[in-house]
């Protein structure tokens, strides 16, 4: 065999740059896969505290409705209820149940005949307003308890005390409670319990307005509930990872429909 000569092995000082660049590189991959994820996740992390925070426009949809099947002047019982800084009750038809009166109807008729049942059935508490007394005062209403429903015509328990024009609303709203548990969670109650509707709230304020667009003090909140006109709804969601935590915020102002 010939022996071949001028051939030479890498040495160890170029071994070790190759080593050194080779390091550069895998740092600089690493580094930017890191921040890709960093980024990823944050990016995540926002999404999901929006996505918490848009509980606001649930309850702004509510809260508009507010009124709706109830007796806008009813002012032993207004259509708020109750209202404070983290919570608000009021009365609203959100299944549109309510209908109005097909047929006039007489003082001490116990059947209704309205344009639509198909929201209402037997035990239903139903509100009927708009109607008379010997005069033409549209400001009357009344409770009622349906006994059936049968196509378009409700029965009721009782007579009526008053009579209704053709058109009267035929109402049957529910007490609806949106609250702030001053830890993380707002829930939402139209009378089958309280249902969670965000988590990871860190803060929630409530705020109310009159006709006049004058701010009604906390302090005076519950001898002004018929003088509520509009609602400014403030919260704040976190998201549920705590690595690159994401926050958000939504405001929104609400002016009932039906007031």
């Amino acid at each position: 065999m010939k022996t071949r000569t001028g051939e030479r092995g890498y040495s160890l000082a170029e071994l070790l740059v190759v080593c050194a660049v080779l390091g550069l590189v895998m740092a600089a991959v690493v580094s930017l896969y890191m921040t890709g994820s960093m980024v990823a996740l944050s990016g995540q992390n926002k999404t999901e505290a929006q996505q918490g925070a848009r509980g606001t426009l649930l309850m702004e949809e509510d809260l508009r409705l507010a009124g709706y099947g109830y007796p806008a002047n009813a002012t032993a019982t207004p259509v708020f209820t109750a209202a404070s800084s983290t919570s608000v009750t009021f009365w609203a038809d959100l299944s549109n149940a309510s209908t109005t009166l097909s047929a006039a109807v007489a003082s001490g008729a116990n059947s209704l005949p309205v344009v639509s049942a198909a929201g209402l059935a037997g035990s239903n508490v139903i509100y009927v307003i708009g109607g008379s007394s010997g005069s033409s005062n549209q400001g009357m209403f009344e409770t009622a308890t349906v006994a059936s429903v049968a196509g378009t015509n409700v029965t009721l328990t009782g007579g009526l005390v008053n009579s209704y024009p053709a058109g009267a609303q035929v109402g049957y709203p529910r007490q609806i409670t949106y609250s702030w548990d001053g830890v993380s969670t707002v829930s939402r109650n139209s009378g089958a319990g309280a249902q969670t509707v965000v988590t990871g709230v860190t803060a929630f304020s409530l705020s109310y307005y009159d006709s006049t667009e004058t701010l009604i003090p906390s302090a005076s909140l519950s001898t002004n509930l018929a003088n509520i006109r509009r609602v400014v709804i403030s919260m704040t969601v976190q998201s549920t990872a705590v690595q690159n935590r994401g926050t958000f915020t939504l405001n929104a102002s609400v002016r009932p429909r039906n007031l």
